[in-house]
């Protein structure tokens, strides 16, 4: 099928374009030139493909967080994917919230700071087959958002520190390259009891400069509301772990239902599974999976994303 395309510049407004061309199934593929794109997108049409011009080149950007004007922690993404078929090659996605200076705000008066969390992208809606292509996604607290459907990515980088990849979709990361830029966990997954969640298969977990040995855990279990029919799955195949990996690899994580109190959910409870991972953060203690079954589970994804 005959696709519409457009190029834009950093002066055009990616929002505008889309909603320029007829919905009617034919697809959409917009190329970026180089420079920040400053709007908060949001994606509510079917076969749209975003083209960079690299991912150190092309930044779509904006600064929002939960706590600003109250708006809650999955209104402040930067990007927002509402329906199916969605691409995007070569560029960043970012939140440029200024965590770090409110994180100290925290530290220096508890409780008084809250809603630092501030999402760079995310899937929502209808969104489903999702392929992220040598894309880039920076933030802090709440990255990246894959909440419904699957998803590919490919040779991409994610980089935060609080629960920076989090959701209840399904996802396969190939090759990516996961950077904690401070202590905290790598994963929050929310999966449905009867579904497959996130998949590392060869990827690297590296640190930045700074972030302590056996400060990061790879992950805990997300039970939005404490709803009990969650069965959090992370799956890590082949992957490099450095030391900032902490030896235990899994923690708990608390919820609050309803009506009222708390519970705690730990990751005997969940579905978190290593196997043949290497780098001084691994440890065969943890190594929980037989190769060939979690090469089996790897394909079984594959055929789904």
């Amino acid at each position: 099928m005959e696709a519409y395309r457009i190029t834009l510049t950093p002066e055009d407004s990616i929002n505008e374009a889309l909603a320029r061309f007829p919905e009617d199934g034919k697809p959409l593929i917009i190329t970026l030139e180089k420079g920040i794109y400053r709007e908060k997108v949001v994606i509510d049409r079917e076969n749209v493909t975003l083209v960079g011009a690299g991912r150190d080149k092309t930044r779509i950007s904006f600064s929002d967080a939960a706590r600003t004007d109250m708006m809650g922690t999955f209104a402040s993404a930067t990007c927002t994917v509402k329906e199916a078929n969605f691409r995007a090659e070569h560029l960043t996605f970012a939140n440029d919230f200024d965590y770090p200076s409110f994180r100290y705000l925290v530290e220096q008066d508890p409780g008084k700071v809250k809603g630092l969390q501030a999402v760079a992208f995310r899937t929502t809606d209808s969104a489903d087959s999702t392929i992220l292509e040598d894309c880039a996604f920076f933030g802090y607290q709440d990255t990246l958002l894959l909440d419904e459907g699957t998803h590919l990515l490919n040779q991409c980088q994610i980089e935060g520190n609080i629960d920076f990849i989090f959701g209840g979709g399904l996802a396969l990361f190939s090759d990516c390259t996961i950077l904690s830029n401070g202590q905290g966990y790598v994963t929050a997954p929310s999966t449905p009891g009867d579904q497959l969640g996130f998949c590392f298969h060869r990827c690297r977990f590296l640190r930045k400069e700074g972030v302590p040995d056996y400060s990061v855990y790879l992950g805990r279990p997300w039970h939005p509301k404490a709803d009990p029919t969650i069965e959090s799955f992370t799956l890590l195949v082949e992957c490099y772990l450095d030391k900032h990996i902490h030896d235990s690899g899994w923690t708990e994580m608390h919820a609050f239902p309803p009506e009222g109190g708390e519970v705690i959910f730990t990751p005997e409870q969940s579905r978190f599974y290593e196997s043949a991972c290497t780098g001084p953060g691994s440890s065969t203690e943890r190594d929980n999976l037989g190769k060939s079954e979690a090469v089996s589970l790897v394909k079984a994804i594959e055929s789904l994303v």
